[in-house]
């Protein structure tokens, strides 16, 4: 059975296990929205039957095998199917459609918000030394407006590169005082992995913006920041993302206080100053 790709043991299932496999082979779109309780009802078996099938898959729980049949979708759909699959849809394949999809999508997210955990994100933006952000794709995006965003508080940001060896080059300097902001999504890059790994080293906080309800981090200086871009196989935007760093840039100029209108005067006058040799 290991050639399954969500079945981690080489062990024997029972009849009523060997239904959940072939459910989840046939409809896996629909068993990641199902609740333990509503998989049991489609299968005509028991929640605690629906637990152990998951422990024997090799999860330590239900969530934990939902998570890898929500990254297997989101991976094995390429960036044209995703398109397509979202132009098929007539919710979302006009412009006002999909307008209407981000809207849903930023309520998801709001859905989902741990409010403590934004706080968190912006405690350990404002008591950082430095801040590193990691981002590739079309994330780089988002790295680019938090860093914008940062940057008019007077933060210290830099940039990590996408990819390659010269990641090293910056993970060297790291320290306990610092922080790292990932962005993932779906799938977490492996640079990012490494990223995460290097933290439970050196000990710096991490603030992890994912699509991930299910993943598992162990490390308490990590914070995730959930965001709903959509379902697996659909083209994924950036607005709920976009949505949801502005949320936190804006709690985080609310500490800051006066601080953060300072720094937004001081950038006015120097705008001011120079406005005849650089028009704004």
């Amino acid at each position: 059975m290991t050639d399954i790709y969500f079945v981690k043991s080489d062990i024997h299932f029972t009849k009523t296990e060997k239904k959940l496999i072939e459910y989840i082979i046939a409809s896996p779109q629909e068993f990641i929205r199902m609740s333990i309780g509503d998989i049991a009802r489609r299968i005509g078996t028991s929640e605690p039957t629906v637990s152990r099938f998951a422990r024997h898959c090799g999860y330590n729980d239900f969530k934990e095998l939902k998570g890898t049949v929500l990254r297997h979708l989101s991976e094995e759909n390429p960036p044209a199917g995703k398109l397509i699959s979202t132009l098929g849809n007539e919710s979302a394949s006009t412009p006002d459609g999909f307008l209407r999809r981000q809207q849903h999508c930023i309520e998801k997210t709001l859905e989902f918000l741990d409010v403590e955990s934004l706080h968190k994100a912006a405690d350990a933006l404002l008591e950082a030394e430095n801040i590193y952000i990691y981002a590739k794709g079309a994330s780089v995006s988002m790295a680019e407006l938090l860093r914008f965003r940062l940057n008019r508080f007077g933060r210290r940001v830099t940039l990590l590169p996408a990819g390659s060896s010269e990641l090293f080059e910056y993970m060297n300097f790291f320290t306990d005082k610092d922080l790292v902001v990932l962005f993932g999504f779906q799938k977490t890059p492996k640079e990012a992995a490494v990223l995460l790994d290097y933290q439970k080293r050196t000990g710096y906080q991490c603030i992890f913006f994912t699509s991930r309800l299910y993943h598992s981090l162990e490390q308490e200086s990590v914070i995730p920041l959930f965001v709903f871009r959509g379902e697996p196989s659909e083209y994924h935007s950036m607005a709920a993302p976009a949505a949801l760093l502005d949320a936190l840039v804006v709690m985080l100029g609310a500490k800051l206080g006066e601080t953060s209108s300072e720094q937004l005067d001081c950038l006015y006058q120097l705008k001011e100053h120079y406005k005849t040799e650089i028009p704004r």
